[in-house]
């Protein structure tokens, strides 16, 4: 072999004028692909841009102002289903004064069944029940539970809430909640307080709050209904628990 001849076959191939035009061809074929990938990219980006839900601007009638995330309608805070579950607790079963602390106001009481007769946080408690479960709870309330005493000043009681479970889903806008609770009953046979142990279940349902802001002279009764509804949430259903029940 001679040498020339492996010169010749070590040199770089040389293009022939014929072969430029496919290849440019080709490069510009891959090119477009590239930038027909990026403008797809670009659009799907935008896209998500301009469907998502800007923040929303909210003013309240005493000027406050702040913005809010949207969600889904039946979505509620889990720490505003624990508050309300407590709220209530504390407002219906808390009664007159703490014994040692002298008061001249003495709770008159509000009747819902002939001459029976609930307090009036518990009557204002009432309102975070739903329609159909406030009105045989408060009978069984004033009649079973709150003793006459309590409006002369006599008895008073206190509830104490010790745990108040993570809410559960049971349903689209429905919830599980269990409140371990103890209440301490005060009274002339046992001024140190009688303990009473309060374990219950909770369904709380979402409902739509009140959507008009407050009037300017709204009644008292208005403002209560107003301020107790306005999370949204309604307790459905009260059932007693065991230790075994709870929820972790």
């Amino acid at each position: 072999m001679q040498f020339s001849d492996l010169t010749r076959r070590g040199r770089l191939p040389r293009l022939d004028s014929t072969d430029i035009l496919p290849l440019a061809f080709a490069g510009l074929s891959a090119g477009v692909v590239i930038l027909t990938i990026a403008l797809l990219w670009l659009a799907v980006s935008f896209s998500k841009l301009a469907n998502k839900p800007s923040p929303t601007l909210v003013q309240q009638v005493d000027g406050r102002a702040f913005t809010v995330r949207p969600a889904d309608v039946h979505y509620r805070e889990p720490e505003v289903i624990r508050r309300v579950v407590s709220d209530w607790a504390v407002m219906t079963f808390t009664w007159g004064s703490i014994p040692g602390k002298e008061t001249e106001t003495i709770d008159e009481g509000i009747k819902v069944k002939g001459t029976d007769k609930v307090t009036e946080s518990a009557w204002e408690a009432g309102f975070l029940l739903s329609s159909d479960f406030r009105d045989v709870f408060l009978a069984q309330l004033a009649t079973e539970i709150i003793p006459d005493a309590v409006f002369d000043g006599q008895v008073s009681a206190v509830i104490i809430p010790q745990e108040v479970s993570p809410p559960q889903v049971v349903n689209e806008g429905l919830w599980q909640v269990d409140l371990i609770a103890t209440r301490i009953v005060f009274d002339d046979t046992n001024p140190s307080g009688t303990t009473i142990p309060f374990n219950r279940r909770f369904y709380v349902r979402a409902i739509e709050p009140p959507r008009k802001p407050l009037i300017k002279n709204a009644s008292d009764y208005q403002q209560v209904v107003y301020r107790l509804l306005e999370s949204g949430l309604q307790i459905d259903e009260i059932r007693p628990i065991h230790g075994e029940e709870i929820s972790q």
